[in-house]
């Protein structure tokens, strides 16, 4: 959808990247405002050194957009892949460690970016350190730019299907985790020149994301980390919120990266792996807990207030089933992202709505 320029910005005597957005594709309006939605993403990102930010972006006399890119001097991961078969270790564990801390900053700004592959990562020069680019097809999940959200909404299948996580595959909805299912396929390709799975055609490989168990990393190369074996598996899990976090991943590479026979810090991603407490602070249960509870107390305030007994004890009822509900919202939709409901939770608030109503009912008219 563009052209890629190198250029000489004379102001400052630095070589830049001119994107321009081809002619023919500039006169649709959706590819126009993609291209104009990248720029905005890449400036609030342009800071960080594992990414290729925006430096402008603009129009050409004829209307055609432009941007004006961070130039990485250098091949991208598919280049030395092809040339290569895999990356040394220690590369490959930075350039997995590069691609996780640029996309623990774009999701910490909700932005997703959707088409994590070898082609996007380029292998800098100049720092010997991988830098992300490409976040033409990045999906906005702010709630404060609608259009944006729209552009890129359920249905639209935009990238290499070989990197897709099954539930960009099933139409389901866009979520950070996406990002890392996609991780973990370039782990294994730049750890083994393969990857997770045996596929070669889009239906296989289609197949494969839905169906299949990736292969075992220690049989292809066993000087891998076990921590490194662990968070590649994990990110290639088939639910989304088992799947590690760009932060969380990132932590674990550079525990990884240490050197062989150094033992990494043991963590565990998932949440059957982590303790209870921990588990129910990281889905913000006890905060939602605390404010549900003290609406409980305002309502119970507020009903005490009339002389009638019975509604002030139904409301007691209320509030108490009220934070039920929350605790069990909370520990199955606490996290951010999407979740989808189980039954059981289905279940659980059947059961506490249910029970609240009857005794609040039987509280307030029973005589």
């Amino acid at each position: 959808m563009a052209t890629v320029f190198l250029a000489r910005e004379k102001a400052l005597s630095r070589l830049v990247a001119i994107k321009v957005m081809d002619p023919g594709t500039a006169a649709d309006d959706t590819a126009r405002r993609r291209f104009e939605r990248e720029a905005r993403a890449l400036a609030s990102l342009s800071d960080h050194p594992r990414i290729a930010g925006v430096h402008r972006f603009g129009q050409l006399p004829d209307g055609s957009p432009y941007i004006v890119m961070r130039y990485v001097k250098g091949k991208t991961l598919a280049e030395r892949l092809a040339a290569e078969g895999s990356l040394p270790l220690g590369q490959a564990l930075e350039a997995l460690e590069d691609v996780c801390d640029a996309l623990s900053v774009a999701h910490s700004k909700g932005i997703v970016h959707r088409d994590i592959r070898p082609g996007n990562v380029m292998w800098d020069e100049a720092s010997d350190r991988g830098v992300l680019t490409d976040f033409g097809i990045a999906a906005i999940l702010s709630t404060a730019d609608h259009d944006a959200t729209r552009l890129t909404s359920m249905g639209e299948r935009i990238g290499n299907p070989k990197y897709m996580s099954p539930e960009r595959l099933r139409d389901e909805e866009l979520t950070e985790a996406s990002d890392m299912y996609a991780v973990g396929v370039l782990g294994y390709e730049i750890l083994t020149g393969q990857g997770p799975y045996d596929a070669d055609t889009t239906a296989e490989w289609i197949r494969a994301h839905l169906k299949d168990d990736p292969k075992d990393l220690g049989q292809n190369r066993p000087d891998i980390p076990a921590a490194v074996r662990d968070l590649l598996k994990h990110c290639l899990d088939r639910t989304p919120n088992h799947r590690p976090t760009a932060a969380d991943a990132l932590r674990v590479l550079r525990q990884g990266g240490a050197p062989l026979g150094v033992p990494s810090a043991p963590r565990d991603l998932s949440p059957e792996e982590e303790g209870g407490l921990a588990t129910a602070v990281r889905k913000r249960v006890p905060q939602t807990v605390a404010v549900t509870v003290a609406g409980a107390w305002l309502l119970a305030q507020f009903t005490s207030g009339f002389d009638d007994a019975r509604l002030y004890s139904a409301s007691l009822v209320v509030g108490g089933t009220a934070v039920a509900v929350a605790g069990v919202i909370a520990w199955f939709h606490g996290e951010r992202g999407y979740q989808k409901a189980p039954a059981l939770e289905y279940v659980i608030l059947a059961v506490l709505i249910a029970g609240g109503l009857a005794i609040s009912g039987l509280v307030y008219f029973t005589p």
